[in-house]
């Protein structure tokens, strides 16, 4: 039997995280870089959905998830019916800025 596909939930303040990077790039004149995180996220969304168990465990009850070419990684909590996306987190910036995130 295939493992249970879960719902992905992005939190506000995740898709504010993606946003932000995403207008970083754009201010920097990187507009290809812009459209290609974004796709990025688009695609990474959809595994902890499909493998609950994907990236690393890491503080708070939480998997961390990271992104192809960017340096970047979804922030997850597997809930009982939901992955929540809690943080799109830059990998050297604030570490555990998120961690009071729901």
């Amino acid at each position: 039997m295939p493992p249970k596909l879960l719902p992905v939930s992005l939190s506000r303040e995740a898709q504010a995280d993606a946003d932000a990077a995403v207008d970083w790039y754009t201010s920097k004149g990187a507009f290809v870089a812009a459209e290609d995180f974004a796709d990025e996220i688009d695609r990474a969304l959809g595994l902890p959905g499909q493998f609950s168990e994907l990236g690393e465990n890491g503080a708070h009850n939480t998997r961390s998830l990271p992104l192809h070419s960017f340096p970047y990684s979804l922030i997850y909590r597997q809930q009982v019916d939901v992955i929540r996306i809690i943080a799109i987190a830059h990998h050297s910036r604030r570490p555990g800025y998120w961690v009071g995130r729901r």
